[in-house]
């Protein structure tokens, strides 16, 4: 089974990407999605937030105070280290169990930081995603409802995507004009016969 990472910076239209290869019955694992649901169940990252946030991390009703995480998390480099510290081992220990699960011969990981955190090391090839800045801005600014300012700074907090194309393997051009999908289609054919040669 081989492991594809998939990222790109904000705005760059990973998610649609994703959409693109659950149509094509390729398992992915939304590594955003299931850090919140394992923020909820996990023991470990319960007593973890509540030991440094205090019980107000979760609201009466159990579930987690988002806002107060949030505020948490952006205080301090410091405070956003010891979040990430105590989640990603989770969320990596939930995707090689979710992977175990699968019995394909492709399966995909979203990951918007996938070289941040250091999931790049779980996967066998880097697909990213990318669009022009501009692009990224308003597509952001639309879904969001943020100001040019607020998707800036989020934007400038994040890998260069100079980096991110140095280090992943293939790259889907996602600005509006491409033809994503049969990109993404010639890259799965290369992918699966690397695949079928290992076999």
């Amino acid at each position: 089974m081989i492991k594809v990472g998939l990222t790109g910076g904000i705005g760059c239209g990973k998610s649609y990407v994703a959409d693109l290869l659950r149509r094509r019955h390729i398992p992915v694992y939304d590594t955003d999605k299931e850090a919140k649901r394992l923020m909820m169940e996990s023991a470990t990252i319960r007593r973890g937030l509540v030991d440094w946030v205090g019980e107000r991390a979760y609201m009466p009703d159990g579930t987690l105070d988002r806002e107060r995480i949030a505020s948490y998390l952006f205080a301090s480099p410091l405070h956003a280290e010891r979040i990430n510290r105590l989640v990603h081992p989770v969320v990596q220990d939930d995707f090689l169990q979710w992977v175990d699960k699968q019995d394909g011969p492709l399966v995909v990981m979203e990951c918007a930081i996938l070289y941040e955190s250091g999931f790049d090391r779980l996967v066998d090839e880097v697909l990213l995603v990318r669009a022009p800045e501009r692009v990224c801005l308003e597509r952001v600014m639309k879904r969001d409802g943020a100001s040019e300012a607020q998707v800036k700074a989020r934007m400038a907090a994040q890998m260069s995507d100079e980096e991110r194309c140095r280090r992943a393997h293939y790259i889907i051009n996602n600005d509006g004009g491409s033809d994503v999908e049969g990109t993404l289609r010639d890259i799965w054919v290369k992918i699966d016969r690397g695949r079928l040669r290992e076999d």
